[in-house]
């Protein structure tokens, strides 16, 4: 089957997201399934067979629940592709089908995130869709099913886990050993150690001396003992071991990069020394050979030029012998026998000087041969390379080696190895050619072919270019002694790649991420560690999570640690944990155990956050109380009533009861509704008949019948505009009775209530209802619209389940309208609600390149003159039009490179609450990413937009300074200042 996605994963990855204790699903931008972790095949009930390289939604068909365009999968997942952010669903009911009978479903639901991978370019690598089955948070009674399935999964993961893990120290490039004890007995050493350094002896279970004799003296033998007395890791290169095949056998030098570190208990004792090393004998004895060589080499060139001085010095004795021939010559005309007799001494000493310079030309000879043999047997590389066109005069085989079936010898090197042009290589050669200086070059990267024609390929080199003078001590050509590393570097990069690629991974997961020694001491946690508790790696490693838990669940995370530790089984609790602020928040932490021997050795575990479904337990407990009292008084009060019924036969009497009764009636069927409604919207069968109707008739109709209940307040209908709406009439009079309900029953004081309805220049169709009672306190008016949630001040004084607002809300979303408060305590209330009249068509934004953008909802501009982005927003806002706004601001901070912005609410009409959230979680993160340290905000005069603003960045963390203002003058002088 071909593939069928974009960015397919390395096959260690893969792996890795197998064997997560969580559920996890990896797709690709297309949304093909890559790989999927055993919990979520667990969960699901499928196979990876099932899943790999198949569309999602061929295998989980797009039913209405995963489309439900304001929170399913698929608009969930086309959010995260258009803006490259995680994106986090709310808790959504899935119901799957039953395990006994395929024609019947179980109630489920879940907790979904989908958090996006990116590349170097900023590109979707790939999507980690993780689920969360939450079932049991909601339904109580499934609790102990729910706990037996987890048990089951976490069984499976942790198997799977020890074989990776196992598996993983088996096939480690390096040599693993652990001893133990004050004689440091060898408890444990991985293959890699067995067969490279000992496949003739037995270790385990033997003391270092006894099964290593030959170290007794040695260097090593100290460390160790150091390391297990004082704990101190000593970690270093080089360090030289003598080491023999078998006991008794010759002792051969061993060279080790290495580290030693201890191995301690629970209690922080030392037990053990954990010895980590891979040999590097080839690649320092090589580096030993070529310092021989090259001592070798000088020599040579020494004894070459003794040689020529003592030629010159035999060639100045002939000159001279001829001065005494000249001489003798002069003298034959005087004395003809003494000429004979000088004649014939003169041929001796001519001969016997030529006789001298042959030897000495022989014997110079002979040394450039043994030079020439030399070079020749040597087996690291060696080239001569002669006269300023650098030409191969003299190339060894394992020169050659290095470029097999290509001609080098006698020819120019720029024509030998054309793909050095352009490079430094050459720059470097002609330097040491007219300089005379000697360069060495480590692990450089020069861009070479093998053969003739073969691909040019990146290939690293350790070498040496040394000038080659003349008999005159003039540079004639240059000496090349070099050897290849482009394994071994490449060995070592893929190494480091496997490493960064695995911790980008963790890092990428929206969890916290931990490993821990047995002993519970953190020895790694990912970067979402390090932002929740507001500190660096090193200031957590070697610290243990029982410091960041919170006192009161400290007792029950360590008896459940113990038991882990006892039973080698998963270590799971509930517990808060203290972040950065000083603020605790509820996770669901998981840990598996790594066991070899028998002994845990590891621990990997990741804490969730569970703060939501904590609070909205919460939440249901305290709504579980009320409604019981709430549905409980009116049926007493029904009840009394009927007795009385019962006991009388006077008629006025009896008619009183009844009316009385019915009102009970009356409210007990009013608190049943709110409570269908609201399970209606959890299970998003919330019926809705959108129809065009008059707004104005439906606003007098619950005006009047809400002033027929009443007789203590006034409905005082002050601006009435016309307008025709299309949508659900009894949803929306449902919101303006619940409106008018409230704003008489929280004005016990007051005698009238005021209703506007005004149609705005930008086609909108704004209702508020104001009253003149109680107040709300500025911190409860961000939460009114919550689910159960009743102010505290009100709880006890006026009935109801705090369900009213929360329904409101819930249908002016459908309906695609916003709202808002103003409330000042001891002086009343004014509730709005904002509902677009039809979608008037869009002008488009005007754009001036990086510098300037502006459409109906805001202004940006990029202030050269002190380089900040200034933002201008204005009227009525909403999520879609925050995040577009958003989003321009982030483009321009990033392509003009500013840390600062001045934020203007001055001219906002209304405000969307639930836009503070999405700015919270991610807006202000990629602000921070991009730049952004300082941000001046001005508030718009809305208390509840002022709120919103406060909640955007209640827990935000890191480099952003945030200053509030309420005169745009102010924000300017600050914000200049810095």
């Amino acid at each position: 089957m071909a593939l069928k996605h974009s960015s397919a994963l390395p096959p260690e990855m893969l792996r890795v997201f197998e064997t997560m204790p969580q559920p996890y699903l990896i797709l690709s931008p297309e949304l093909y399934m890559l790989t999927a972790s055993n919990a979520y095949l667990q969960l699901t009930g499928k196979t990876r067979a099932q899943l790999i390289e198949h569309y999602l939604f061929e295998v989980f068909p797009k039913i209405p629940d995963w489309s439900h365009e304001e929170g399913g999968i698929s608009h969930s997942l086309d959010t995260v592709l258009k803006t490259r952010k995680p994106h986090q669903l709310p808790v959504t009911r899935f119901d799957i089908p039953s395990a006994t009978d395929p024609l019947h479903v179980e109630e489920r639901y879940w907790n979904t995130s989908h958090t996006p991978v990116l590349n170097a370019d900023g590109e979707i690598c790939y999507i980690i869709h993780h689920t969360e089955d939450v079932t049991a948070q909601v339904i109580a009674e499934r609790n102990l099913k729910a706990s037996l399935e987890k048990e089951t999964a976490a069984a499976a993961r942790a198997e799977n886990l020890s074989l990776q893990m196992e598996k993983l120290f088996d096939e480690i490039p390096a040599q693993v050993a652990i001893v133990t004890g004050p004689d440091l007995i060898y408890e444990f050493i991985n293959p890699q150690y067995k067969n490279e350094l000992f496949p003739n002896r037995e270790v385990l279970g033997k003391p270092v001396l006894y099964a290593l004799p030959e170290v007794a003296g040695e260097p090593i033998w100290d460390m160790l003992q150091h390391v297990y007395k004082t704990g101190e890791t000593m970690a270093g290169h080089e360090i030289h071991i003598p080491l023999a095949d078998e006991i008794g056998g010759p002792v051969k030098d061993h060279y080790f990069n290495y580290v030693y570190q201890a191995i301690r208990d629970e209690a922080g004792k030392i037990t053990g020394v954990l010895s980590f090393k891979y040999e590097i004998t080839e690649l320092v004895l090589a580096r030993k050979r070529l310092e021989l060589n090259a001592q070798q080499l000088t020599e040579l060139n020494q004894g070459l030029a003794n040689a020529y001085e003592e030629i010159q010095a035999t060639n100045e004795e002939i000159q001279s012998a001829n001065e005494e021939l000249s001489a003798t010559n002069e003298e034959l005309f005087r004395a003809q026998q003494s000429m004979l007799t000088l004649n014939d001494d003169l041929e001796l000493r001519v001969e016997l000087r030529n006789i001298e310079l042959f030897n000495a030309q022989a014997e110079a000879a002979a040394e450039r041969d043994r030079l020439k043999r030399f070079f020749m047997q040597v087996p690291t590389g060696i080239c001569v390379l002669d006269g300023p066109d650098l030409v191969f005069e003299l190339v060894n085989p394992s020169y050659q080696q290095l470029f097999p079936g290509r001609e080098l010898l006698n020819k120019p090197i720029k024509d030998a190895l054309p793909e050095l042009e352009g490079t430094p290589i050459i720059d470097i050669l002609k330097s040491v050619y007219y300089t005379g200086n000697t360069f060495e070059g480590k692990e450089l990267l020069v861009p070479l072919a093998r053969t003739k024609d073969g691909p040019i390929e990146d290939r690293y080199f350790t070498f040496i270019y040394q000038a080659r003078y003349d008999a005159d001590g003039t540079v004639d050509g240059i000496l090349v002694f070099v050897f290849e590393l482009t394994e071994t570097i490449l060995t070592r990069q893929k190494e480091k790649e496997n490493e960064q690629r695995f911790r980008f991974l963790l890092n990428a997961m929206p969890q916290q991420v931990w490993t821990a020694r047995p002993d519970g001491t953190l020895d790694y946690v990912n970067e979402v560690v390090c932002d929740d508790f507001g500190q660096n790696m090193d200031q957590i490693l070697g610290r243990r999570l029982q410091e960041f838990i919170h006192p009161d669940d400290q007792h029950l995370s360590a008896q459940k640690w113990k038991a882990a530790l006892q039973s080698g089984k998963e270590f799971m609790v509930e517990f808060r944990l203290k972040f950065h602020d000083g603020q605790y928040v509820w996770h669901l932490a998981r840990a598996l155990p790594l066991i070899e021997n028998g002994h845990i050795r590891l621990w990997l575990g990741t804490n969730t956050n569970i703060e939501i479904q904590k609070n909205n337990e919460q939440k249901k407990d305290e709504f579980l109380s009320i409604a019981s009292h709430e549905l409980k008084t009116p049926l007493t009060s029904i009840k009394a009533f009927n007795q009385l019924m019962q006991r009388t036969t006077d008629m006025h009497k009896l008619t009183g009861f009844i009316q009385k009764s019915a009102a009970h009636v009356l409210r007990l069927e009013k608190l049943i509704s709110d409570l269908l409604d609201v399970t209606r919207f959890n299970a998003g069968k919330m019926e809705y008949n959108m129809e065009a109707f008059n707004f104005l008739d439906m606003l007098k109709d619950s005006i009047e019948s809400t002033q027929q209940a009443t007789t203590s307040h006034q409905i005082i209908l002050q601006q009435a505009d016309e307008a025709t709406y299309t949508g659900d009439r009894f949803r929306l009079e449902q919101v303006v009775n619940n409106l008018l309900s409230n704003a008489i029953k929280y004005s016990p004081g007051a005698d009238k209530v005021i209703v506007n309805c005004i149609v705005h220049p930008d086609n909108s169709l704004i209702v508020s209802v104001q009253d003149f009672g109680i107040g709300i306190e500025e911190k409860n008016l961000m939460r009114l619209f919550d689910r159960y949630y009743r102010v505290d001040n009100t709880a006890m004084r006026f009935e109801g389940l705090g369900l009213g607002l929360f329904i409101s809300a819930e249908i002016l979303k459908r309906h695609h309208g916003s709202f808002w408060i103003e409330s000042k305590p001891n002086e009343g209330s004014t509730f709005f609600f904002r509902l677009l009249l039809h979608s008037a068509e869009k002008p488009e934004p005007v754009i001036r390149g990086d510098e300037f953008y502006q459409d109906s909802t805001i202004t940006l501009v990029y202030n050269k003159t002190h380089n900040r982005i200034d933002a201008d927003w204005t009227g009525f806002q909403n999520l879609e039009t925050v995040q577009q706004g958003c989003l321009r601001m982030l483009d321009m901070l990033q392509k003009n490179q500013v840390s600062k912005v001045l934020n203007s609410n001055v001219h906002v009409l209304g405000n969307w609450s639930e836009a503070a959230d999405w700015g919270n979680t991610e807006w202000f993160p990629a602000m921070e990413k991009a730049g952004l340290r300082y941000f001046a905000w001005v508030h718009s005069k809305s208390v509840f937009s002022q709120l919103s603003a406060q909640k955007s960045i209640e827990t935000l963390r890191g480099k952003i300074v945030f200053s509030f203002f309420d005169e745009v003058k102010e924000a300017e002088e600050w914000i200049d200042s810095k």
